[in-house]
């Protein structure tokens, strides 16, 4: 069976973007993506109501990554550690070698 271990937490870094993991400061521009209509049109799950879900979405992510269950980083520009969108490997089979990608970005941001 597959062994995961997500400490330490692995940086990414492109030319231009850095991801990073996702942290309590983040908590506003969480709740903004996850209260977006249009961001949360083709996800299956309720769009947040309030700051304090944000703050748990956040610390469920946490507890997924302690656990090695699933790993989410917070995608940020190198010139500004503002998180703009997330990106996620979830629902993963450890028998099957194989998990799912998922992600976010605001929709109102420059390319």
């Amino acid at each position: 069976m597959l062994a995961l271990n997500f400490d330490p937490f692995p940086l990414l870094s492109t030319e231009r973007l850095l991801l990073r993991r996702i942290e309590e400061s983040d908590v506003n521009e969480i709740f903004i993506l996850r209260s977006d209509k249009r961001v949360m049109e083709f996800i299956e799950r309720p769009a947040a109501k309030s700051i304090e879900e944000a703050a748990l979405f956040i610390q469920k992510i946490n507890d997924l990554i302690k656990n090695n269950e699933a790993i989410q980083w917070a995608v940020t520009c190198k010139n500004d550690n503002k998180l703009i969108g997330t990106i996620c490997i979830w629902n993963i089979s450890k028998e099957n070698h194989r998990g799912e990608i998922g992600y976010v970005l605001h929709p109102d941001k420059e390319k």
